[in-house]
């Protein structure tokens, strides 16, 4: 049985051999949602007098950004989705990410001696990040903005802002920082609210240790320990690590690794982490021994896992 090693970042290339030819990732334009909304206006909208009228009232409530942050941000959510009115949803999404801090409507998060409604927030930032809409791409401020979501207390903010911490350096851009082990940090964080990505994400980090190449999707117990040679399958990229790149590799902790494939498999019914956890047991590994009788058991929840879910 091999572990299930899950890159949670992305590269045009294979490992690169100097900084130099490392490259960018691509730069969204936004034209990529055109498709999306052609189709989404060509189907009928139909929408009950009661929806309706809850709508009329978050409007009315949001008074043009003035009124309650949680009306602007369900109006904002309402123009991007149904109407398309992109722009128009992004500037309510800025404006409620982004109050003076005498604002009083409940639920704003003092950051920076502002206040900010953190799912405002995550939806302005995923939106400089792929320029849906029109929206200028700007990716240091996506980054900015997914860090006071962060802060803010939003949790798929925490885990984006850790996955572009984790991107090779240089690959978003000179301005977005690489700092795995701040990226570890949120992660633990976003862990311990329950998400079980976010656990088995720091897991596998833990888990993949200095002899198996960041980009790598699986290895077995025995490569990432260094007990047998690294091998290259057919139609696999080299799974090795590159001495060239200049990535800080995290240092192997399986015993920590166990604690939170545990808590991904028991609180989100996570497959994979099931899964790791079954060869974990099988196999041992360093501060975790054998146990069959272990192994046998988060290979039933695997099982039950991909069954309830569909899969891994």
């Amino acid at each position: 049985m091999r572990f299930i090693l899950v890159c949670h970042f992305n590269s045009n290339s294979n490992s690169a051999e100097t900084e130099v030819e490392r490259p960018m990732f691509p730069s969204p334009t936004g034209h990529e949602y055109d498709a999306i909304d052609r189709l989404q206006a060509e189907l009928p909208t139909i929408i009950d007098d009661e929806t309706q009228q809850q709508v009329d009232d978050y409007r009315d409530a949001c008074n043009d950004g003035k009124g309650a942050m949680v009306a602007c941000f369900a109006t904002a959510e309402f123009l991007s989705m149904f109407e398309r009115k992109h722009q128009e949803a992004f500037d309510l999404f800025e404006n409620t990410c982004f109050r003076p801090y005498k604002d009083k409507s409940s639920n704003g998060i003092e950051v920076d001696g502002t206040k900010a409604y953190p799912p405002a927030c995550f939806n302005l930032a995923k939106m400089l990040m792929t320029g849906k809409g029109g929206v200028t791409v700007d990716r240091k401020r996506a980054y900015d903005v997914f860090d006071r979501g962060c802060r803010a207390g939003h949790g798929g903010a925490c885990h984006i802002q850790a996955k572009m911490l984790l991107s090779p350096p240089g690959a978003l851009g000179k301005d977005i920082p690489y700092d795995p082990f701040k990226a570890m940090d949120l992660y633990q964080d976003v862990c311990d609210l329950g998400d079980s990505v976010s656990c088995f994400t720091l897991a596998t980090m833990l888990l993949r240790g200095d002899k198996i190449n960041k980009q790598a999707r699986n290895a077995t117990p025995a490569e990432v320990r260094g007990e047998e040679p690294v091998m290259q399958r057919t139609n696999e990229d080299d799974r090795s690590a590159n001495a060239a790149e200049d990535f800080e590799y995290i240092p192997r902790d399986p015993k920590r690794a166990e604690a939170l494939l545990q808590s991904a498999c028991r609180t989100g019914a996570h497959a994979p982490s099931c899964f790791n956890l079954a060869v974990m047991y099988e196999n041992g590994d360093d501060g975790v021994p054998k146990d069959s009788e272990k192994a046998e058991e988060y290979k039933k929840k695997t099982e039950q896992a991909v069954h309830t879910l569909g899969g891994l």
